[in-house]
């Protein structure tokens, strides 16, 4: 064992505590390490938020939470200072659906946006528009993977439903390929 004990025995507490314990070799910091790596892989390691407060209010701090907007739109996740802040989902009247990462009230890290007719974009987001890697695949089976830009394929490659590179994007500019026979 790696750990020593370095206090005594307290009985107001029912015996000793995690914090009793010290590293004799340096192990605690990997054993957080490792703790934390668990936590954001295995669902349920990592603390749950509260619940936020009934009605909707700057007081949706810390919490997680769903509100139902007066349009008809749906926010189910978690909340920071009032703000959609960290995973969660977002779902519009019209059918339009974000699954992911959000900072600051904006789709933000890695999310998925669905469209009703079945297109889906899966990949990086910045200030709410595609931005890193990403795949756009169509209904059709048609997809576009690659690198995007504000919301643009940038260095990126069409394929079609067969799964043939169609088109390549350079710098966003979209280049026809030459038939491959």
């Amino acid at each position: 064992m790696c750990a020593q004990a370095v206090s005594a025995f307290n009985p107001d507490l029912g015996g000793y505590k995690i914090s009793d314990y010290r590293s004799v070799d340096g192990m605690d910091s990997m054993i957080r390490a490792v703790f934390l790596s668990l936590s954001l892989i295995v669902p349920g390691l990592a603390l749950a938020l509260p619940s936020c407060p009934a009605s909707f209010s700057q007081a949706f701090d810390n919490c997680e939470g769903r509100y139902q907007y007066d349009n008809g739109d749906a926010y189910s996740g978690e909340w920071r200072a009032g703000k959609k802040h960290g995973q969660g989902t977002y779902v519009w009247a019209n059918g339009q659906r974000y699954e992911g990462q959000w900072v600051d009230g904006r789709k933000e890290g890695f999310g998925r946006y669905f469209w009703p007719n079945g297109d889906l974009f899966e990949g990086q987001f910045l200030n709410g528009i595609y931005h890193g890697e990403g795949t756009l695949t169509y209904v059709s089976g048609r997809k576009v993977v690659g690198e995007w830009v504000d919301g643009k394929p940038f260095k990126a490659t069409s394929f079609d439903a067969n799964g043939k590179a169609a088109y390549a994007y350079t710098d966003g500019v979209p280049q026809c390929l030459k038939a491959q026979g």
